[in-house]
């Protein structure tokens, strides 16, 4: 994305590529030359048959510094990313700057299988219809408008525009989200770079935006399964800003009932508490 300084690295969520950041990037290209990874598997990366678990995609992270000559960079992952970001202070802090957690909570006691999953959003074949079509559903189902480019490399178009199949196989989403169930709890002691986490954090009462589009048997099933999820994201949260001795102390905001994708919706906020972080700024 262009800019100069000390190297940012930006790192999209499951099933996003790097245009994903291609308007929030140029927040911070005045102090930071401004890297996005695209993760093997998605957008125009390679897709090989393995390499999906965490210990590789942070490696691959590296590689990228290496290949562009950087000694460290501040790390800023999104959503699923957050794995990532941990892997990378644990195991190559003398490469990491700074980390930036934006609604990357840790997955790692997420998606157990004693737990139940809600609906998800009621995607019908109409929205496929068009680009427009797709960004206006899930808009309304999901909250967040991406960029055009970043859904057009990670989709397939027919002829007539319909959008045909995602870019990457769900295999390769299964093989990711295999290896992030097979994962302990974050050892935060162990991390000991700065680190900043905010969240959109889930309530009772503040659902997810399609939850108004299902039918009343599909809420009740979201009302059930919704309460255990809520609590196992408080508990996250509460486990990242622990402080331990020795550590910069982590700073959390959250951000209640805001959609997954913060830097998006709520980008003037994101940016004010990343640049403090970051830069020190003052506001006003």
């Amino acid at each position: 994305f262009g800019g100069s300084g000390e190297a940012m690295v930006l790192l999209a969520g499951l099933g996003d590529n790097a245009h994903v950041w291609d308007d929030f990037a140029y927040q911070f290209t005045d102090y930071f030359r401004v890297i996005g990874i695209t993760r093997r598997g998605y957008g125009r990366s390679d897709q090989p048959a393995g390499g999906y678990d965490v210990r590789t995609r942070a490696r691959d992270d590296i590689a990228v510094l290496d290949h562009f000559e950087l000694r460290k960079a501040v790390f800023v992952g999104h959503s699923a990313a957050g794995a990532e970001l941990s892997q990378l202070g644990l195991v190559y802090p003398h490469r990491v700057d700074k980390l930036v957690y934006l609604d990357a909570a840790d997955l790692s006691q997420r998606f157990r299988p004693d737990r139940e999953e809600p609906p998800g959003p009621p995607f019908t074949d109409d929205d496929f219809r068009s680009l427009r079509n797709f960004q206006a559903a899930v808009a309304r189902f999901q909250g967040h408008r991406e960029p055009k480019a970043a859904v057009c490399n990670g989709v397939l178009f027919g002829p007539s525009g319909r959008l045909v199949d995602p870019v990457t196989p769900p295999e390769i989403g299964d093989k990711i989200l295999a290896d992030v169930a097979k994962q302990r709890p974050t050892n935060w002691r162990r991390i000991r770079a700065p680190r900043l986490g905010i969240f959109a954090t889930f309530s009772r009462e503040l659902r997810q935006p399609w939850y108004w589009y299902l039918s009343a048997d599909e809420q009740a099933a979201f009302d059930r399964a919704w309460l255990p999820i809520v609590e196992w994201h408080e508990d996250t949260i509460e486990r990242f800003g622990s402080h331990h001795p020795g550590n910069p102390e982590p700073i959390v905001r959250e951000l209640l009932g805001a959609p997954h994708y913060i830097y998006i919706n709520d980008e003037a906020f994101v940016v004010r508490e990343m640049r403090e972080f970051l830069l020190g700024e003052v506001r006003g």
